[in-house]
């Protein structure tokens, strides 16, 4: 077995583990320490196909791979198909508390489809201990976390390098899918994780959360704060989709959106690709005594 420590969560892999699937490296624990793990993933388990309406359907990005999600008696069913190659099956139940996922990928499987369904799992597993991945680019300003959220070629990436290039002192800490979790003191913290995207940042660090912005592009560069029920919906279209299809994962995602709500400040900006657009946002944040 090999622990990996994420979010301050541990999760258990059999077998030789992800060694091959790059980003995990960092978050390898030295042992269970006397913690339980939240999830136990065992891989290279022989699975029979299911034949069940999924709850979602959705392509693996830049990958000829159609995804399907879907539940059957509390287990969620997770299924990676591509054409000419065997369907990468994960199985996902709640075994007294700890979440089990078995899956027929190993270590010679694809490592970019073992990361996505490691995500899935660890996405499950994780939502009933008070974390969440965001769909978001993230920097790290004064010891505290900046989330840049949008839909895909929005310019997350493209405004948190700005943020690299001309706001001095500005770290990257995660490029796709930090994982925000509720400390045990109630404070929102955001955590790297294995999960980066096309960029490869794979901190294991983390830092409280002073801001989340939801970009837009424009012709002109504008920061708005959001309230109460704008602000939820700038922050759901960033948690991971398919858990919206099922009642306990989409609820627990709510309840924690509603503790980051009544902590974190949520902004909408709608923004050219320029450095002004990171400065507006720099200073909106250091006038309210955010950093």
């Amino acid at each position: 077995m090999i622990y990996y420590k994420l979010a301050d969560h541990l999760i258990q892999v059999s077998g030789n583990g992800l060694y091959r699937v790059s980003g995990f490296l960092p978050f390898v624990s030295t042992g269970n320490a006397g913690k339980e793990p939240v999830l136990q993933i065992e891989m290279g388990v022989h699975l029979r196909d299911w034949d069940i309406v999924p709850l979602s359907v959705f392509p693996f990005s830049n990958k000829d791979v159609t995804c399907s999600f879907a539940v059957n008696n509390g287990t969620y069913l997770f299924r990676m198909e591509q054409p000419g190659h065997t369907s990468a099956l994960m199985e996902i139940k709640n075994q007294n508390g700890r979440i089990l996922a078995t899956t027929n990928m190993d270590e010679q499987s694809p490592p970019e489809l073992l990361r996505f369904g490691c995500w899935i799992a660890f996405g499950i597993a994780s939502v009933h201990h008070q974390t969440v991945a965001f769909h978001a680019s993230t920097v790290c300003y004064g010891g505290k976390s900046l989330l840049f959220l949008g839909e895909s070629g929005t310019g997350k990436s493209t405004h948190t390098r700005l943020w690299l290039n001309h706001i001095p002192d500005t770290e990257l800490l995660n490029d796709d899918s930090p994982l925000i979790c509720i400390m045990d003191d109630g404070a929102v913290s955001a955590f790297g994780s294995p999960w980066s995207g096309k960029t490869p940042c794979y901190k294991n660090k983390n830092t409280p959360v002073a801001a989340i912005v939801r970009l837009s592009q424009a012709p002109h560069n504008k920061i708005t704060q959001l309230k109460g029920i704008s602000a939820l919906t700038a922050l759901l279209p960033s948690c991971p989709p398919a858990f919206a299809y099922d009642e306990t994962l989409f609820s627990n995602i709510i309840s924690v959106l509603n503790i980051i709500l009544m902590q974190i400040p949520v902004y909408s900006l709608e923004c050219l690709p320029n450095p002004e657009a990171a400065q507006l946002v720099f200073d909106t944040l250091r006038e309210s005594g955010k950093i």
